[in-house]
């Protein structure tokens, strides 16, 4: 479907307050978590074996350009519906990190060559406490299922496969264990129950 004007203004104005709410919400949870004593440890033992692979940063954050997605192939009905999702799943992750605080199992890497930057850039704006649910992982599933009806079989795979190694990526650069995959696949169903689509003229975009 064509970019027009309107559709990026909107996009701006839809961004701009889930942005503000996703800062205060996912960064004051952060912030109250590491000051406490008591976390909870959300993984089997065997997890810490999962390989640690930093090339997979690039994957990790290219949820950013993920986002943009919705610009290229939504409705304005369908940007309200995904904001109203994004922003139930930023409040109902806050309240979950404050009632159970974590704590990750794996280390922070200070030695990944030319990746070092990324994750010291990571590492200081994300402690290692929000984990369950993971965000990363029902933010971009949520962008996926909004756009999966309007897109053709090739972008279909294409996105799927961009969706698959974003889910593993959170494994490898060890941001997220598997309970935390799981809890933000849940939440996105929840998410999708309670704000379901609005009907709008199914077309393909190309």
């Amino acid at each position: 479907m064509p970019i027009t004007r309107q559709t990026n203004l909107l996009y701006v104005q839809l961004a701009i307050p889930l942005f503000v709410l996703f800062a205060v919400v996912y960064g004051g949870a952060n912030w109250l978590n590491s000051l406490r004593e008591q976390h909870y440890h959300f993984y089997f033992d065997w997890e810490l074996s999962i390989p640690f692979v930093p090339e997979m940063i690039v994957i990790y954050f290219s949820i950013q350009l993920l986002f943009l997605l919705p610009i290229l192939h939504c409705q304005d009905t369908e940007m309200y519906t995904l904001a109203k999702r994004m922003a139930l799943a930023t409040i109902l992750s806050g309240i979950l990190f404050v009632l159970l605080p974590t704590q990750s199992g794996f280390p922070r890497h200070d030695n990944v060559d030319v990746f070092q930057p990324i994750f010291n850039l990571l590492y200081q704006l994300d402690r290692p406490h929000n984990l369950f649910p993971s965000m990363h992982i029902c933010l971009c599933t949520l962008v996926i299922t909004i756009i999966y009806p309007r897109i053709n079989t090739m972008l279909r795979v294409i996105y799927l496969i961009w969706l698959g190694l974003l889910y593993l990526s959170v494994l490898l650069v060890h941001q997220h264990h598997l309970i935390d995959i799981v809890g933000g696949l849940l939440l996105t169903a929840i998410c999708i129950w309670i704000i379901p689509n609005a009907k709008t003229q199914k077309t393909f975009a190309t």
